[in-house]
Order: C-alpha cells, then structure tokens, then sequence
C-alpha cells in the first residue's frame, strides 16, 4: 500500500487479474495514501498500517467472491463460448472483410449467390440474402451461422478477394463444422489424432490461425476472440462439445428470468433472481447425479449423491424435464 498507482497497474497487467470490487477499493487507498503523503507527517510503513488497518474495519466485501472459493479458477473453469466467440467473433470478421472490400455490383451479385444456395441438410432458417447484404453491417448469431456454412462457396471471383479470402473462409467454416456437434464418440481423435489428418481440433484452429496470418496479422493480435481459439481443445477436453454451453440456449431462458422478476416481491429483485436461478441450478446438478461435499459425523469432508430414487425423478416425471430444460 505505497499509494502509487504504476505498480497497481503493472501487478494487474503481469497477472491478467483485475477485479472490479476490489477496483472501487483500490482507488479508495490510493486516494487516502495520497493524501497521507500530502501532509508528509506519516512515514511509509505508518501510511501503509493505517491504511491496512481502514481497510480491515469497512464494511462490505473487498473482493469477487467467485476468487475465494475454494477449487474455482474462473478463467479455467468458463468454457470458451462458440456463439460470440466463434459467430459474432471469426465468422464476422471474415464476413466484415469480404462485404467491405466489394462494389455495389458485387454486393448484388453475392446476393444473388447466396440465395441460390442449396440448404438441403443444413439446419438453418431460410436464406434471406437480399436482406443480410442490406443490412450487412447489423446481422446476428442465426446470420452468421448461415454464412459460416456456405460462404466459401460463394465468394471467387470478386476483384479484391484473393486465395487468401478463400482460405480463411474455408478454415473458419471447417473448424464451425467441427464444434457444431452434441457428442464426440473418440475424443482423443476429435481433439488431436494420433497421425497428421486435417480433420482434427488442433489442426483445424491452427488452419484458422494461418489463414489470419495470411489476410490481416495485426487482428491476431487485437481480438481476444482470436486468442481464445487457442483455449478450445482444453476446454472440450474439460466440458465436452462446446455447443451444449452455447449462449443460444441461455439466452432462451430470458422468460423465466423475468418470471423470477414477476413473481419476486420487488424488494431486492436482483438477488431474488440470483437465488432462484441457484435454486434451480442446485436442483438439476442433485437430479442429474451430481457429486457435492459434506461433513460426516466425525468432522470430515466427503462426497455424496443422490440415490437412484432422487435421480429418476429426472428420468420419469416430464414435468421436472421442461422445468430444467432438459429434453431426453
């Protein structure tokens, strides 16, 4: 606590950590260390007791409590989410970089090609091209997952798109099919295989990654959206398919959060909200066979489950089953 604001900000830059609560805090002690030093009667250590010891005596927590529960890393333990990272992230910024380069004649013959499509055996609304090149610039998720799968087909032969162009649209459309699964039977090959195919996860990012290189390499560096493709293989290794933690089916989810907010008695809405989402997260995680800890008669710690009976709820009452989401 020396008051000086340059080494707060390189300890946050080398550890990548910066907490908004403990931010407010941060600001508050290196105000009132500015202030002690402005007087010039206190010595360093004397400053840095009695702002330790102002600290110790406010009330309110002086940090995120997600950073103190034990076993939780909240950078390891949040998948990588494919909704904006890989459609409103990759495939917009290869969409961005193709409609910006091209004339309105281009433009129109693009349309024309995207909506000659054939979408047999994509599971996508139908195609509005006239509409997604008028409004090239505002589309969103369900665009995009469109465009992923078939824009490599669609765009040779334009003046300022080169193999480049191609490639990168080929790469990011690859790597979409790869993610967009609800199960992997062989993960080991899913993941890396053990010879050199091209159908693998980490071939696959590497591909995206080069074809970046290739086209624009400063986005590389800029878009964290970029980087955390790098994060996909421990992250399925970890979680399983990413599309099952897709926001998609969160953001489904806004009735019942405003329910929660109806039915709530208007108090404190936001922590109503949070407990019942709670509730409910705890209710499925019992119903579907998770694991939680507890103390046994002796003052230890182990793991326990529900019995069959608890779990089969989950299994035989339909009603349970829409509550939670869960579709058998």
């Amino acid at each position: 606590m020396t008051g000086i604001e340059a080494s707060v900000t390189k300890l946050q830059t080398e550890s990548g950590t910066k907490d908004k609560i403990t931010q407010t805090w941060i600001e508050k002690l290196l105000e009132k260390a500015r202030a002690y030093k402005a007087k010039g009667k206190l010595s360093d250590e004397e400053i840095a007791t009695k702002l330790a010891d102002w600290l110790e005596n406010e009330p309110g927590e002086k940090m995120n409590p997600l950073l103190d529960i034990t076993g939780l890393d909240p950078s390891q333990d949040t998948p990588v989410e494919i909704l904006h990272t890989i459609l409103l992230g990759i495939v917009k910024y290869v969409w961005h970089m193709s409609v910006s380069s091209m004339s309105e004649k281009e433009l129109e013959l693009l349309a024309i090609r995207l909506q000659s499509a054939d979408l047999d055996g994509l599971t996508v609304p139908p195609l509005r091209a006239a509409y997604m090149i008028q409004y090239r610039n505002n589309l969103i998720g369900k665009h995009f997952k469109t465009i992923m799968q078939i824009l490599p087909f669609h765009i040779h032969n334009f003046a300022k798109l080169g193999s480049a162009h191609f490639s990168l649209a080929r790469a990011v459309g690859a790597l979409g099919s790869h993610l967009w699964v609800a199960e992997i039977t062989r993960l080991d090959e899913y993941l890396v295989y053990p010879i050199i195919l091209y159908d693998d996860l980490e071939v696959l990012v590497g591909n995206v990654l080069d074809a970046f290189l290739e086209v624009d390499p400063s986005k590389i560096l800029v878009k964290i959206k970029i980087h955390l493709l790098a994060h996909l293989r421990d992250d399925v290794r970890r979680f399983g398919p990413l599309v099952r933690y897709s926001t998609e089916v969160f953001e489904a989810y806004n009735a019942v959060f405003r329910l929660c907010s109806i039915f709530s008695n208007h108090q404190a809405p936001s922590r109503d909200i949070a407990y019942k989402f709670a509730s409910m997260g705890r209710l499925k995680h019992i119903l579907s066979g998770g694991f939680w800890q507890c103390t046994d008669s002796g003052g230890g710690q182990k793991w326990m489950q529900a019995s069959d009976a608890v779990t089969n709820i989950l299994q035989d009452v339909p009603i349970i089953q829409r509550h939670l989401g869960w579709v058998p």
